[in-house]
């Protein structure tokens, strides 16, 4: 009997174990052909979105052959100056899509594809579905060559696994085994007030001691104004032989032992990418992921939660708070520590006729603007009154709401222009605190969409873009293989640019990070080269220069 409890209590941690290392068991290979670095893992918190896979380090070195994770065909080719870069992906008849960004360049061909048809289009930044039998790859083939194009700060190969169906990505961890026995570490717990759900703030901010291994607070015990709260938590994981460090997979709250609160970074659709704005703030220079979730939600990483994850405590006592993190692997750590009141305030009710519920559409109409808030664009009530409608200083605009308000999902924005410039309505261009959204202009209404409110304007973009060559570029010298120079445009921004080298047009390259544009001749260049540079921004202003 003794042996067969011991036996019975071995299979439970066993099947832990797989739990954690592999929900997805779909055979898988690495996408590169060197041990597994990852300087940034899937959930990491980014500027305005949740990161959506893994990022292997490939040191400074480009062009390392990346290869396919399995058979499959490449379903879909992007090329951008922004975003992504060069991307592609892959779909496998496992149900899966592979994802491999900010490339080099393609495998040849993959590339002879792509200059086809962007010659065929003469378009640069483009955008392919290729059919299956276009370009079938098998696992392990080389697809490409890793980079830093697109909005990629350094070398690196940024791989995602989604659903084929839905679009949404995966955690990748749950896929492959890294090796992993590192416990993740805590480095601060917030304490938040949420007596006011509509205005939760950060009380105290404690930091986490580490001794022996084991995690504690320097204040046994925090005291609290009130007795409604909330917790959340700073911290970070690495891998074992690895210094990067990586975001926390997983954390649960419990009270007097009870869990009220449970999240786990996987699954999360790019709708949701915003969301990491509600989820997290930035404090002191510290990330911290918040245990506890505003009035509307809609995002699967939670799957535990009692009250939102906000604590009430029924009197003034001491009581037990604990958090729990965990890795994709299951290595655990936890912070226990004791919180009690002064006095028993509970919550305060600020549902008042001036409010825009989270959980419904919100339509305003008055004077010289209107606004459409989509249900589900913003997480917590919002007041929003004609008292806050305030006169800009310039061009009639009006100051809207709270600019620190997080916006999940863009809502719509419309400001009447009463008397345009004739012939320039075209030119019309919405901003919202000093930042260009663009719009579309009819009916003496100018309407864009925003993800921020704040003061919204209007302004005339009647400036072309520029384009500047080096010093030497300026004197007529002969041209070699290649074209290399930078392009701007203050307002509205880039829409396009062409390069044609004697009347031929010429397949080119923007990097948006330093504005340069690169093109690489089809044809030898002649004795004497006519070359022409055209560029646009998105009000249709046009540069064009030929030399």
């Amino acid at each position: 009997m003794h042996i067969l409890k011991i036996s019975v209590f071995i299979f439970f941690i066993i099947q832990s174990l797989i739990s954690y290392a592999q929900l997805y068991p779909i055979g898988f290979g690495y996408p590169i052909d060197r041990e597994p670095v990852i300087t940034g893992n899937y959930g990491e918190i980014r500027p305005n979105h949740f990161h959506a896979g893994l990022d292997f380090s490939t040191d400074v070195f480009l062009n390392l052959p990346i290869k396919s994770v399995a058979d499959g065909y490449v379903s879909r080719i992007k090329i951008s100056s922004v975003g992504y870069g060069k991307v592609l992906y892959i779909t496998h008849d496992n149900g899966y899509v592979s994802v491999y960004a900010h490339q080099k360049k393609y495998a040849e061909k993959i590339d002879a594809y792509i200059k086809l048809e962007q010659l065929k289009q003469q378009k640069n930044e483009i955008e392919l579905f290729p059919k299956p039998n276009d370009l079938p790859v098998k696992k392990a083939e080389i697809i490409g060559y890793t980079g830093n194009s697109g909005s990629s700060t350094g070398p690196h190969l940024h791989f995602e696994i989604r659903e084929e169906k839905s679009e949404i990505p995966i955690n990748p961890l749950l896929v492959y085994d890294v090796k992993d026995n590192v416990m993740p570490t805590v480095t601060s717990i917030g304490i938040y007030n949420t007596s006011d759900t509509n205005n939760i703030r950060l009380e105290t901010l404690e930091p986490v001691k580490i001794s022996n291994e084991k995690m504690t607070l320097s204040k046994t015990t925090i005291v609290l104004d009130g007795n409604a709260f909330a917790i959340g938590f700073s911290g970070y994981d690495v891998a074992s032989g690895n210094s990067n460090k990586n975001n926390i997979y997983e954390a649960k709250v419990k009270l007097d032992n009870k869990v009220i609160y449970h999240h786990q970074l996987n699954y999360i659709s790019f709708d949701n990418g915003r969301y990491v704005n509600v989820f997290s703030e930035k404090v002191n220079g510290q990330k911290l992921q918040k245990c506890f979730t505003p009035t509307c939600y809609d995002i699967a990483i939670y799957k535990n939660l009692i009250n939102g994850g906000k604590m009430l405590l029924p009197d003034t006592l001491k009581h037990t708070v604990e958090l729990i993190v965990n890795d994709e692997k299951g290595n655990t750590k936890s912070v226990l520590f004791l919180v009690k009141a002064k006095r028993l305030i509970n919550y305060i009710n600020t549902n008042t006729i001036f409010n825009t519920f989270c959980n419904e559409e919100f339509k305003l109409k008055e004077g010289d603007f209107e606004i459409v808030i989509p249900r589900g664009s913003i997480v917590n009530d919002m007041l929003i009154h004609k008292r806050t409608y305030i006169k800009a200083p310039i061009g009639g605009g009006i100051e809207l709401g709270n600019k620190d308000v997080n916006v999940i999902r863009a809502f719509k924005m419309g400001l009447k222009i009463n008397n345009p410039i004739k012939q320039k309505e075209s030119k019309l261009v919405m901003t919202v605190n000093g930042d260009a959204i663009g719009g579309q202009f009819q009916d003496s209404w100018l309407r864009a969409e925003s993800k921020s409110f704040g003061t919204f304007n209007y302004i005339y973009d009647t400036i072309a873009p520029t384009i500047t060559f080096s010093k030497s570029k300026k004197k007529k010298t002969p041209i070699t293989n290649f074209i290399h120079f930078t392009i701007s445009d203050k307002l509205s921004g880039i829409a396009d640019y062409n390069v044609y080298v004697n009347d031929v047009w010429q397949i080119a390259e923007y990097d948006a990070k330093t504005q340069t544009v690169t093109c690489y001749l089809t044809e030898a260049p002649k004795a004497n080269n006519s070359i022409r540079i055209e560029v646009t921004d998105k009000v249709g202003n046009k540069t064009v220069l030929i030399y």
